[in-house]
C-alpha cells in the first residue's frame, strides 16, 4: 500500500490536472490519495470532490496555515508503507509511483528524491531552471552530506519518517529540507534525477533570479538564523 499526500490551498486552477496525472499512474500498486485542504477559499476541494470515482481519494482539513502543518496532517492520515509526496500545481509522470517505489525497495536507502522541470514559463527561463534545479541538488549534497526531500517529488518508509519526528508543523517553508536533515541521520536518501515532475513556473514569471531568491532567503533564515516564522509569499 502507497498513500500519495498533497497539501492543497487555493488550487482551483490546477488541481485538476494534479490529480488527473495520478489517474493515468502506469502501475498495479494499490494507492491512496490524500489531499490536505489548507483552508482553501476557492474551488479547490469541489473539484477534487470529482475524482473521488477515479482515484481512492481522502480530502481532510488543516485549518493552520503553512506548508509544515499541512504535510504533517497528510502524513498522519496516510495508511501506507510508502509515503510519497507532491503538490497541487505539480504533474507527475505515469511512471513516478513504479519507479521511485521500485528505487527505494531496491536499495538500501530510506528515502527517495527527485526533480522537478517548469515548461510554462519563456524559453530562456525553463531552461535555465530546468539545468539549475537537478545541479543545485547535487551541490547541496556536497556541502551537506545529503540530498535534500523535495516536497514535490519524494518517497520514504512511514516507519522512517516517524522516527525522524516528521515535519515541523511550525514551519510554512522549509518543512522539506528539515525533514531531510532528520531523516539523514537515520539511513540514505537516494537522488533519482531522471524522473522529474512538472512544476509550475509562476513565481518565475517575472524573472528566474527573482523567484528564487526566495528559497535562498529563506533556507538561510531557518537553518542559519532559526527563525520558525519565515513564510514563503502567496503567487496566488
Amino acid at each position: 500500500m502507497i498513500s500519495i499526500v498533497i497539501p492543497a490551498y487555493n488550487e482551483e486552477k490546477l488541481i485538476g490536472a494534479c490529480l488527473d496525472a495520478l489517474t493515468q499512474q502506469k502501475t498495479t500498486k494499490k494507492f491512496e490519495v490524500i489531499l490536505v485542504d489548507n483552508n482553501s477559499t476557492d474551488k479547490t476541494v469541489i473539484i477534487a470532490e470529482k475524482y473521488k470515482n477515479k482515484l481512492d481519494l481522502k480530502i481532510v482539513l488543516q485549518k493552520v496555515k503553512g506548508r509544515g502543518p499541512a504535510r504533517q496532517r497528510g502524513f498522519q492520515e496516510a495508511k501506507g508503507k510508502i509515503i510519497f509526496s507532491t503538490d497541487a500545481d505539480t504533474i507527475v509522470p505515469p511512471c513516478w509511483i513504479e519507479r521511485l517505489s521500485k528505487t527505494l525497495q531496491e536499495s538500501t536507502a530510506v528515502g527517495v528524491t527527485g526533480t522537478c522541470k517548469i515548461v510554462d514559463c519563456g524559453w530562456f527561463t525553463n531552461t535555465c531552471f530546468n539545468f539549475i534545479q537537478p545541479f543545485s541538488m547535487r551541490i547541496y549534497r556536497l556541502i551537506f552530506g545529503h540530498y535534500w526531500f523535495s516536497g514535490f517529488n519524494f518517497a520514504i518508509y512511514k516507519d522512517i519518517y516517524e522516527k525522524s519526528g516528521g515535519f515541523n508543523a511550525r514551519l510554512n517553508v522549509q518543512e522539506d529540507s528539515e525533514l531531510s536533515f532528520k531523516v539523514s541521520k537515520i539511513g540514505k536518501i537516494k537522488f533519482i534525477p531522471n524522473v522529474p515532475v512538472i512544476f509550475s513556473g509562476r513565481r518565475f514569471q517575472n524573472g528566474l533570479l527573482k523567484g528564487l531568491l526566495p528559497y535562498l532567503t529563506t533556507f538561510i533564515g531557518y537553518f542559519h538564523q532559526k527563525n520558525e516564522q519565515i513564510v514563503l509569499d502567496d503567487v496566488r
